[in-house]
């Protein structure tokens, strides 16, 4: 993507009416990344590997699990205050699927097994490798990847936006095929999403929420596992709050921009699209959810 390609991205965020501090925000990190192109053949290609390995809790992939249906989980003895239930809120989609607690720092899961699971998932075993992984998303993370392959489906053909992917993204056979079948992703994603009035067709789903929701369920899960303390891991959570802000404007635009970006992580199974649409109404709609306790506003 050269200078007029993320010019020209750039509008379109503008007419879309995303704030200047926002389109800055993704200005710097495309400017960044742009710096380290030849770095992004291999960011794909881990992006590739590590799809399995986030297909799990903290991931979440229901086709690896038993078939409970999602239930709003509160903790009783919560203590925290209304600006940290609604910095936590934010990650509710993810918390949800993994059976947390929505309402408190604490996953409700025991020190060892957060520890194992970091350790299998995300190769974090002490509190340094925690809070790189958590700045890295912060920073980094996918969601200018998967950017990039929005704007190679959106402004060009199928077929050239894999000219594209191959000419300056990819280096063999290997990470090819991982671009390719996030664009394909991307593609069945939009279609679907489209026809279900999830989003119009002048729409581009901001995908932030998709590193950000992980920086939440990380940062619980590092304080649970003894990584972190109350107030690092509560630090992290609520610096996720102004981008967020910046970016959506309201409980259901920010779950229906994570579901997108699971698909295309994914792909689209039938089985596990309900599921998703069945835990985002669930918080959209029960009495004890903190989308319906806590007003986006």
């Amino acid at each position: 993507m050269d200078k007029n390609a993320i010019d020209q991205y750039l509008q379109s965020l503008k007419a879309m009416g995303l704030s200047d501090d926002t389109i800055a925000m993704y200005k710097q990190q495309l400017e960044q990344s742009m710096q380290f192109s030849s770095q992004w053949a291999g960011q794909l290609n881990q992006f590739g590997q590590q799809m399995q390995q986030f297909n799990t809790l903290f991931n979440n992939d229901a086709s690896d699990t038993d078939d409970d249906t999602p239930a709003i989980l509160l903790n009783p003895d919560s203590q925290l205050s209304n600006q940290e239930l609604w910095a936590l809120a934010c990650g509710a989609d993810l918390a949800l699927l993994n059976g947390q607690y929505l309402n408190d720092l604490t996953t409700g899961f025991s020190r060892q097994e957060c520890r194992n699971m970091l350790s299998q998932w995300w190769d974090i075993d002490s509190k340094e490798e925690a809070q790189e992984t958590i700045e890295w998303l912060f920073t980094e993370g996918h969601r200018i990847q998967f950017d990039i392959i929005w704007q190679a489906m959106n402004t060009v053909s199928i077929k050239e936006s894999k000219a594209f992917l191959r000419d300056h993204v990819v280096k063999d056979e290997m990470e090819e095929e991982t671009a390719l079948q996030r664009l394909r992703n991307m593609r069945d994603a939009l279609e679907l999403f489209q026809e279900r009035k999830l989003i119009s067709k002048d729409t581009q789903p901001e995908m932030l929420i998709w590193d950000f929701a992980r920086i939440i369920n990380l940062s619980r899960g590092s304080f649970d596992a003894g990584y972190l303390t109350q107030g690092e891991a509560m630090g992290y959570i609520l610096r996720c709050v102004g981008p967020i802000r910046s970016m959506y404007n309201s409980w259901k635009q920010l779950s229906v921009s994570y579901q997108f970006a699971r698909c295309v992580w994914n792909g689209i199974d039938e089985e596990e699209f309900v599921d998703m649409m069945e835990g985002m109404n669930l918080l959209l709609t029960d009495a004890n959810s903190p989308w319906v306790k806590m007003p986006w506003d």
